[in-house]
């Protein structure tokens, strides 16, 4: 048999990788300026390619070499989080808390924002350097987009378009309003 368990992870990472691309073995192989037996070889495990061979498969699809690992092994990065593993960010409302915080190459951040009873954001308004979308899981808040004001209870959601000012206030007196907010960020390369 003889091949290593890191060759056959590599090759079915590759793989993978492939399909996701919409790339035929031959496809793949024509952009890398290899043979089809080399990608074949190579996702089955059986060849362990070189940094530089590996190297210029990937700029087949195109992918940095960095990104290919650090997908093979899943990173160091945490993937199920839970409240003691997420940092909790002290606000002036509540606190703010995010999916993934410490993950390398994140695309998307997942925020949660807890406001204590009869606070908000602050006069200041905030702003962000990307769309946002949010959905309120708990309480009533009254929501500032822009000049527009609206009212929003569990289950209904906003779109915050960057750099768009905004404010959220709890208007509860006596319970605390949650809101979870979707952000896609730019990828690093």
């Amino acid at each position: 048999m003889g091949q290593s368990l890191q060759a056959y992870t590599l090759g079915q990472r590759l793989k993978a990788i492939r399909e996701a691309n919409g790339l035929s073995q031959r496809e793949l192989a024509k952009r890398a300026g290899v043979t089809n037996s080399s990608i074949s070889m190579i996702e089955q495990g059986q060849v362990s390619p070189s940094v530089q061979s590996l190297e210029k498969v990937l700029a087949g699809i195109p992918m940095s070499l960095s990104h290919f690992f650090a997908s093979v092994d899943g990173g160091a990065d945490d993937v199920f989080f839970d409240q003691h593993n997420m940092v909790k960010h002290e606000k002036p409302y509540g606190f703010m808390q995010m999916i993934g915080e410490n993950i390398s190459r994140r695309n998307v951040t997942l925020k949660h924002f807890y406001f204590d009873p009869q606070t908000d954001t602050g006069e200041t308004p905030m702003m962000s350097h990307f769309d946002q979308a949010g959905w309120v899981s708990q309480g009533d808040i009254q929501m500032t987009i822009g000049a527009k004001i609206k009212e929003l209870s569990p289950g209904e959601g906003f779109y915050l378009a960057a750099y768009t000012p905004c404010r959220v206030k709890n208007l509860s007196a006596l319970n605390s309003a949650q809101i979870i907010v979707a952000t896609e960020v730019l990828a690093v390369p």
